[in-house]
């Protein structure tokens, strides 16, 4: 018992040497570790390039209801890497799948996708010209209370100088089916139930060859000049009869400029989908006016409505709410930056 007595005396002695060493009194200075360098940060996984954004919205609307949705902005002059590719689809693709074959199509690093224009049984409805080769025209003629219609309507296009445009527009018969653009949607109303007896060609007052390198057709025009021109569009492009409703809330899709060349797209929901009610066509040309559009038009909507992101996020319009890579179209707005400059800017690679 004394041993162990011992045994713990000194012990404690040595401890308590051993602290006093370490205190304040000692004569023997702290080391300080060195500090390393600085880890280099973590990249942001798919990180969108310089000058694009995408941003969420959520909207309240006037009766108490909301919209949500997306918005991509694309400053091209801040980025001249960036690509707006308008994609013609003989086999309709989804947005999905399209994306994913961006690179190897030599349209560069896939950033954006959206849906375009109107299809039906696999085909396109709409105007699409890709590399300043029309691959679609739009639909030439509808019929409404058994008339034989010629609706003039808008697209949107990248002309070569890289400026942004809108126009009603026609493919004319008597110069190839040639897209031509006119000052207004002419002389069709379908709130009226009047229309244009025969179809406009290249020798109608105000037409004028249109020669985008890349554009989509769609409608109607949503913002001309900065003015909201929604629901007068609406019925003097003959749409209230082609399913889209106008006047109601639905998931929508729209493609806009604004006065210093920036590209909008803008995809918001509907139909309950995520609690969004959707966007009448003339609350969707306010939300794109309030983002600084002074060109919009309106493209393909309800469950066609799609906007994915650099791969991992997409926006879709679904009633039912189920995830799906998108409803297969025939017609798709691609944006992308590539070190490919397009043979009909006239620059230099």
């Amino acid at each position: 018992m004394k041993r162990k007595f011992v045994f713990f005396a000194l012990l404690a002695a040595c401890v308590s040497a051993t602290c006093s060493m370490c205190g304040n009194d000692s004569d023997t200075p702290e080391y300080e570790f060195p500090d390393g360098p600085e880890p280099e940060p973590e990249p942001e996984p798919n990180a969108y390039p310089h000058g694009l954004t995408v941003t969420e919205f959520a909207d309240d609307l006037a009766d108490g209801k909301r919209c949500l949705g997306f918005v991509a902005t694309a400053d091209p002059k801040a980025n001249p890497k960036l690509r707006f590719n308008a994609v013609h689809l003989p086999v309709q693709k989804t947005p999905t799948r399209i994306h994913a074959d961006f690179d190897s199509e030599n349209r560069g690093k896939p950033c954006v996708t959206t849906n375009a224009g109107y299809w039906w049984a696999g085909n396109s409805l709409s105007l699409l010209v890709s590399g300043g080769v029309v691959e679609s025209i739009e639909n030439q003629t509808v019929t409404r209370d058994g008339k034989t219609v010629y609706p003039v309507r808008a697209s949107f296009g990248q002309m070569a100088s890289g400026e942004f445009e809108t126009h009603w527009i026609y493919c004319v018969s008597d110069d190839g089916n040639r897209p031509y653009a006119f000052p207004s949607p002419l002389d069709n109303d379908e709130r009226t139930g009047t229309y244009m007896p025969a179809p406009p060609t290249s020798k109608t007052p105000g037409a004028a060859l249109w020669t985008p390198q890349e554009a989509v057709g769609g409608g109607p025009m949503l913002v001309k000049e900065g003015r909201n021109v929604a629901e007068e569009c609406y019925w003097r492009e003959v749409f209230d009869g082609g399913g889209i409703a106008g006047t109601s809330r639905q998931p929508r899709t729209a493609v806009g400029a604004t006065a210093d060349g920036k590209l909008l797209l803008l995809v918001c929901d509907g139909r309950g989908m995520r609690g969004s009610e959707g966007f009448t066509l003339a609350e969707l040309a306010d939300k794109l006016i309030a983002l600084g559009a002074v060109e919009a038009i309106n493209l393909d909507g309800g469950k066609t409505s799609c906007l994915l992101f650099m791969g991992t996020k997409i926006s879709l319009s679904n009633p039912d709410g189920r995830v799906r890579d998108g409803r297969s179209v025939s017609g798709l707005i691609g944006l992308g930056e590539s070190d490919l400059v397009p043979e009909w800017t006239g620059l230099d690679k």
